[in-house]
């Protein structure tokens, strides 16, 4: 008896232990590493009007693939590109909108032919350990070929197509757009149940608080959840709505990658219709986007 009462003291033991044990959440890559990532995203947009209610449904689908080319002591060099880009976005009230899908370009559309350039550029980021990006270079040459890729046009046309293509495929804004999926680690260690937090800049910025679920298998579960604020502006309607997100998150303990991402979200605000003399709308968006890692190699 006295044996069998030892072996459940050390088996308590050793469970208050790892139950407190620190981890350290972060990134540990090696040249060599290779990921390819797949994400979904739906979205309705719904805007009330005063005699109906326009709703637009934005469905983006992609494929990325991530290469480590260096790791020093404070940062993680990668290069990424896209492999795979389709959207498709429709109305109730004005039907199919765009539909693009760079795995088939059998369409002579200019939009088409825009997209497929998006797969031809190798870009560069620089990574902390703690998901954070530094900086994400290659993105001119990446603008400059979706561009050519779209067909004749003169070079003041260019030059414009370009300049608009900044807000959304620039260095920066991709740098913001990527964070949301990387940038998920906090500076100290943890142990579980813990909590931090950080945010998001552009044009969805957000405060984050994230925590450390458990470790079972091999795979950290992080759940976040945040407050939005969704900005954005381009020539014919703004938005500024506001909102919140919850994220479920898997990463692998071995290299701090992430297994898959579910996140969702809801904000709503107003619309300013620039085109009809300036009308505000109510308005409502809800996202759910996913990521998974399909392929992995050490």
């Amino acid at each position: 008896m006295k044996s069998l009462a030892v072996k459940y003291l050390v088996v308590f033991i050793f469970g208050m232990l790892s139950g407190h044990a620190q981890m350290n959440l972060a990134y540990n890559l090696k040249q060599g590493d290779r990921f390819k990532i797949f994400q979904k995203a739906d979205q309705n947009i719904v805007q009330d009007m005063e005699d109906t209610t326009h709703i637009v449904k934005n469905s983006i689908e992609g494929d990325f693939s991530f290469y480590v080319i260096s790791v020093n002591d404070s940062v993680i060099n990668v290069n990424f590109k896209f492999d795979r880009f389709k959207m498709n976005s429709t109305s109730n009230l004005a039907g199919n909108i765009m539909s693009v899908n760079t795995a088939d370009l059998s369409n002579d559309e200019m939009q088409d032919k825009l997209f497929s350039g998006l797969t031809k550029t190798t870009l560069k980021m620089v990574l902390f350990s703690n998901g954070k990006i530094k900086s994400i270079s290659g993105t001119e040459k990446l603008i400059s070929r979706m561009v050519d890729a779209a067909g004749d046009m003169d070079e003041f046309t260019k030059e414009l197509m370009k300049e608009a293509m900044k807000t959304e495929f620039g260095n920066e804004s991709l740098s913001q757009s990527f964070e949301q999926l990387t940038y998920i680690y906090p500076t100290n260690s943890v142990k579980v149940g813990d909590s931090w937090q950080n945010a998001y800049t552009g044009d969805l910025s957000s405060e984050n608080t994230w925590t450390l679920k458990g470790l079972t298998n091999g795979v950290y579960k992080i759940s976040g959840k945040s407050k939005v604020h969704l900005i954005t502006d381009d020539e014919s309607v703004s938005m500024d709505l506001e909102g919140t997100m919850t994220s479920a998150v898997e990463t692998y303990k071995s290299n701090g990658f992430i297994k898959s991402m579910e996140t969702s979200s809801s904000a709503s605000g107003l619309s300013t219709m620039k085109s009809m003399q300036g009308m505000k709308l109510p308005t409502t968006v809800n996202t759910k986007t996913t990521y998974k890692t399909e392929t992995y190699v050490q």
